[in-house]
């Protein structure tokens, strides 16, 4: 699937200014430069998939803020878990983690 390099610029430049961050504090955040975030935020680069991972999880995006369809809507569950995972530290999902797996054994 192809995504237009303008549409990943205009929802990360909307969501970083949302969340009153500037692109210093943001590239702080992801782990890059701000010069490479500019890039991202102009349409001139894409992120590399880790560093895209890392904004969604700091900006608290989703797929679908980007119009990627990525969960079957006929199961609200899956959204919700999508959303959960999405915003959770490591932390958190190491603990989510462990929860699953016990309950998948009895279930």
């Amino acid at each position: 699937m192809y995504i237009n390099k303008e549409i990943v610029a205009k929802v990360i430049q909307n969501a970083r200014r949302k969340a009153k961050l500037t692109q210093a504090e943001l590239a702080e955040k992801v782990g890059i430069s701000e010069k490479h975030l500019s890039k991202i935020e102009t349409g001139k680069n894409y992120p590399a998939l880790d560093t895209f991972l890392k904004i969604l999880d700091t900006l608290n995006l989703t797929l679908g803020d980007f119009g990627i369809q990525s969960t079957d809507n006929t199961y609200p569950n899956k959204l919700f878990l999508e959303k959960v995972i999405n915003s959770s530290s490591q932390k958190q999902l190491d603990a989510c983690a462990d929860i699953i797996s016990a309950i998948l054994k009895y279930v």
